[in-house]
């Protein structure tokens, strides 16, 4: 566009000094430029030769740089794009990756949760079944000492009137066989307190 512009207004100059001259208007021998016919095929030729030389770099230079320039524009923009769906998949794969790290981490604390609850309801359990086997040992214990005594009692009260029998029993044989007469004053005694006792 630029080019075009350059161009239109070169045309524009060249049509003015040919048209000056057509005219003769530029005659003045005194100035510096003498635009003669020399002159003005001199410049025309200059003209020329900067409008092939703009064309042609043009061709050869400008429009290869352009197209490198917009190649490379694309390029970078296509870059960034990447960049922009890479660092947006990243967060993604972030956010995935966080959530399953919190579902993970409230898995774990409700196992370990379910596991104290498990081992405090074992724990209760097992207090609980040691003390209902305490108390019934206790019992057996209490109920053991009980027979013990009573047998104990009992083999004391057989002993006691083992020893009593026996004792009686010496005591009678050596109150027979001791005096007759002490024997039979206790007899003369107890019948007369049981006469004494009838009326």
């Amino acid at each position: 566009m630029a080019v075009a512009t350059v161009t239109f207004l070169v045309l524009a100059i060249v049509a003015v000094i040919f048209s000056s001259l057509a005219d003769g208007t530029i005659t003045d021998e005194g100035s510096i430029l003498h635009f003669d016919a020399a002159f003005i095929a001199q410049l025309a030729i200059q003209w020329f030769n900067t409008l092939l030389l703009t064309f042609v770099l043009m061709r050869v230079l400008y429009n290869p740089v352009r197209q490198f320039m917009l190649n490379r524009t694309e390029r970078i923009q296509s870059d960034i794009e990447s960049a922009k769906k890479s660092n947006q998949d990243a967060l993604d794969s972030k956010a995935k990756y966080e959530a399953i790290l919190k579902d993970a981490d409230r898995a774990a604390e409700e196992y370990r949760k379910k596991k104290y609850e498990q081992a405090v309801e074992e724990h209760d359990r097992i207090i609980f079944e040691a003390q209902e086997q305490a108390k019934h040992l206790q019992i057996k214990a209490e109920q053991e000492i009980r027979i013990q005594r009573e047998n104990a009692a009992d083999e004391v009260r057989r002993q006691i009137i083992e020893i009593a029998t026996m004792m009686a029993a010496r005591f009678v044989e050596q109150s027979v066989s001791a005096d007759r007469s002490i024997h039979d004053k206790y007899i003369d005694e107890a019948l007369k307190k049981k006469d004494w006792s009838e009326q």
